[in-house]
């Protein structure tokens, strides 16, 4: 298995550990729910990974230094591009170009342009606990992409577009109930009612992210993944010209 993919596995298993044992991991260790230095910490793992796995990613494949910074333009956009929505809650166009990114470059990059998505929006907006959820949120759609992978080309994006408008449809709503837990992890008491009516009254919340995720890639879907396929083959051809 390549190393950006082990990379990759133990993001995600640290990524549902801090979902599942946030209060062992963070709280009970750092002695505050609310701890800043708990979030720096968790922030800087993660992060750590992320390097990591750049490094091995580059290792690994022809990709060349111009496509890393292509990335690193495109998470500024995506952060960018949630500003202007602020006043529609829950209507961004984030989800929608994270899971673009992963059906063009791979899971591994899709995570982490989700990552520095919430991260550097939040540099605007406000960090706090939630910036944590929304980088394993994020991620997980970036990762989900990753997987339609193989129908990134022309012919199979026309053939499947309703198929993955569906499942990024679907991702507004896992991504709305991965928010959810550290709402309800931060208000006790800890109960399966508590829980289930946080997850009730943000339906509506949920459901206008999940409309304007359909939305989006219903529009512009089939145009930005043609968009992000040329710069793609663009950098491929220039590796095998200098090669």
């Amino acid at each position: 298995m390549k190393k950006s993919r082990i990379i990759l596995f133990l993001l995600v298993i640290y990524s549902i550990c801090l979902l599942v044992f946030q209060d062992l991991i963070t709280w009970r260790f750092l002695g505050s729910k609310n701890s800043i230095f708990g979030i720096l910490i968790n922030v800087f793992i993660i992060f750590f990974f992320l390097i990591m796995g750049v490094y091995f990613h580059l290792e690994e494949s022809t990709l060349s230094s111009k496509e890393i910074t292509l990335i690193a333009i495109y998470s500024a956009f995506t952060a960018l591009a949630r500003v202007p929505f602020v006043a529609l809650p829950s209507v961004q166009p984030c989800s929608f170009l994270i899971f673009v990114s992963g059906i063009v470059f791979g899971s591994f990059i899709g995570f982490m342009i989700g990552a520095n998505t919430a991260i550097l929006s939040n540099m605007f907006l406000g960090q706090g606990p939630w910036t944590i959820y929304q980088i394993i949120a994020w991620g997980f759609v970036g990762i989900v992409g990753g997987l339609c992978h193989p129908l990134h080309r022309k012919l199979y994006i026309k053939k499947y577009l309703y198929f993955l408008a569906i499942l990024i449809f679907i991702l507004g709503f896992i991504y709305g109930g991965i928010m959810n837990i550290w709402s309800w992890l931060l208000n006790p008491p800890l109960t399966l009612t508590s829980f289930l009516v946080l997850y009730l009254s943000s339906f509506p919340f949920d459901l206008a992210h999940a409309i304007s995720n359909f939305t989006f890639f219903i529009y512009f879907g089939e145009k930005t993944i043609n968009i992000l396929n040329r710069y793609h083959d663009r950098f491929y051809l220039q590796m095998n010209q200098e090669k």
